[in-house]
């Protein structure tokens, strides 16, 4: 990835080595899931859901995880060791580009 590019708050904007004009917006998210301990009782647990989510052209990543039903589990989040830094979210972003594979100039 290029050192040129601004990882600024504002969408990223590139265009991959194909000429595919790219628009990049990183999110952080941390947020709170509830699912049901047991199907027959109320009992419910928290899961706290923390880390970067990517959207390239609109397409949320990391995409293609899904739950123990076979559900795209949409809760999943790039977290890499360096957390809500500029850095953290340099790491999601290539991460993404990797799984879309993409490359930019």
């Amino acid at each position: 990835m290029s050192d040129e590019i601004n990882y600024s708050s504002k969408p990223l904007r590139a265009i991959a080595t194909n000429g595919l004009p790219l628009k990049i917006k990183a999110e952080w998210t941390d947020n709170d899931y509830w699912e049901r301990i047991h199907p027959d009782s109320d009992d419910m647990k928290c899961v706290n859901v923390a880390g970067w989510l990517i959207r390239i052209n609109g397409k949320k990543y990391p995409s293609g995880h899904t739950d123990e039903d076979g559900h795209p589990d949409w809760t999943y989040r790039y977290t890499p060791g360096e957390g809500k830094t500029e850095a953290g979210r340099r790491i999601a972003i290539e991460r993404a580009l990797g799984e879309a594979r993409l490359t930019i100039w």
